[in-house]
């Protein structure tokens, strides 16, 4: 008995069946950066994300990045704080403390509006600065 022959893979239109040449990208279709979405549109304020920590956490790195955007003369801020799919019984958390936060401190904090639907919609806020 002889050898077995090799058989070639790819070359029937099978994608190979193991090895390296088995990749996600064998059958992958070339994408250009001009086709892809932008993922933040140009108007759009710097975010905070605040998604996964604990309360006392958020409400820290929120007013420490608060106060550094608000020395940068920046006057609007996204803050991301969820829309609370992840917590107990599905209802945000941060969402309630955010804004509550944002209202004891008006020194700090002019107004704040709930966030377009392409910036979160329900899970942020949009925070305009004192200048």
């Amino acid at each position: 008995m002889g050898r077995k022959k090799k058989r070639q893979s790819g070359t029937d239109g099978n994608p190979p069946r193991r090895g390296k040449r088995r990749s996600i990208r064998y059958e992958a279709e070339e994408e250009w950066p001009e086709d892809r979405r932008p993922t933040r549109d140009a108007d759009a304020p710097p975010e905070i994300h605040l998604r996964k920590l604990t309360v006392s956490e958020a409400l820290d790195r929120l007013e420490f990045q608060l106060r550094a955007y608000a020395a940068k003369n920046q006057l609007r801020v996204l803050v991301v704080h969820g829309k609370g799919t992840g917590s107990v019984g599905g209802v945000s958390v941060l969402g309630p403390e955010v804004r509550t936060w944002c209202d004891a401190h008006s020194a700090l904090v002019q107004s704040w509006s709930e966030a377009p639907p392409k910036w979160g919609g329900a899970g942020a806020i949009v925070v305009n600065l004192r200048s």
